[in-house]
């Protein structure tokens, strides 16, 4: 009699297929890579990936020279999930681009804003956070949040 594969190997190579048409593409790479890995190790035993983690994709801010200086691209690092932590008192400098058309950025509650900044233009906002709270930087062209200031 032929020696028959287990059944838990055909399964598992079915999921790897599966969890390709479904879900995000950060989700379907971490859960592709945690199926292969557990198929590819021979000696029976489970071992996770290294990472299970998808990759962020916002800039993170820097401080330099006692700024923080903070980048926000439209469209590629931006929405109002991000948030970034200054202190009261901190010199920020927040740089805003739109790659895709004209736009007007505000800061909300530093009354900072409404120029409009020609496509691929960058705006610079430099301020001190003088006041605690959550301060929305918001574009004018999309009406969306670009990332929250939260200053504590």
């Amino acid at each position: 009699m032929t020696p028959m594969k287990p059944r838990s190997s055909l399964f598992v190579l079915g999921l790897v297929f599966a969890g390709v048409s479904c879900g995000s593409d950060a989700e379907q790479s971490v859960e592709t890579a945690a199926i292969v890995d557990t198929v590819a190790n021979e000696a029976g035993t489970t071992m996770p990936p290294e990472s299970t983690e998808a990759e962020s994709t916002e800039a993170p801010s820097t401080t330099t020279d006692g700024i923080v200086r903070i980048s926000v691209t439209v469209g590629v690092d931006s929405g109002p999930d991000r948030v970034e932590e200054v202190s009261v008192g901190d010199s920020v400098e927040l740089t805003v681009l739109n790659p895709d058309e004209d736009d007007e950025f505000h800061v909300h509650g530093f009354d900072l804003g409404g120029d409009e900044t020609p496509a691929g233009d960058e705006k610079v906002f430099a301020f001190t956070a003088s006041e605690a709270g959550d301060f929305e930087v918001e574009s004018h062209a999309t009406g969306d949040v670009l990332v929250v200031i939260r200053v504590s």
